[in-house]
Formats: C-alpha cells, structure tokens, sequence
C-alpha cells in the first residue's frame, strides 16, 4: 500500500532541500503550483511518469527516492549529500578528513 503522507512529505523535504518554492517546482515540471501542493500535502498521489518527471526536476530519481537509505532525512542532510556528489574524488577525502577533526 502507498503511503500519501510519507510520499508528499519526502516530496516537500526534497523540494526544500533544492531551495525550490512550490511554485518553482511547478513551472519546471509544467503542471500547476496546486497540484505539486496536493501532492506534498498527501491529498493526491502522482502517476509514476508525473512522480519521474518531478524527481528529476529535483535531481533525483525513482529508485533512490524509494530507497530505504534516504527515508525521512532532514533537509539539511540532503543539501550536504547532494553538494558531496558534485565533488572531486579528492575533494570528498579532504571533506572526509575534516569531518573527522570535527567530529573529535
């Protein structure tokens, strides 16, 4: 069974995460600001096209959006893991050696 709520929820935190409005969202994908609201709110339920056609516009994808990883992570952390990708291999060892001496 689909959860609405836990769907539209994830939706909005990525969304967020993106420092996209919900207006926003809904010009890239070309469908109504309502509808991307409806969606967050858990009133409605996307098709898997529309849900695609969203999450790429998020840059993100089905699978790693149903992924069991990323369930319920704060916008914050999506935001970091999100700037990690788009680093260098050696950008990501000296990030890595940081958060060690910041962590200690």
């Amino acid at each position: 069974m689909v959860d609405n709520n836990r769907i539209g929820n994830k939706l909005k935190a990525l969304r967020k995460a993106k420092n996209l409005t919900t207006e926003e969202l809904a010009k890239k994908v070309n469908i109504s600001q309502s509808y991307i609201s409806r969606f967050e709110n858990g009133r409605a339920i996307p098709d898997v096209d529309m849900l695609e056609r969203i999450l790429t516009s998020l840059g993100t994808d089905l699978s790693s959006f149903f992924s069991s990883d990323l369930h319920d992570l704060p916008e914050d952390l999506i935001q970091l893991i999100d700037t990690v990708k788009t680093l260098s291999p050696e950008a990501r060892m000296k990030l890595n050696e940081f958060l060690k001496l910041v962590k200690d």
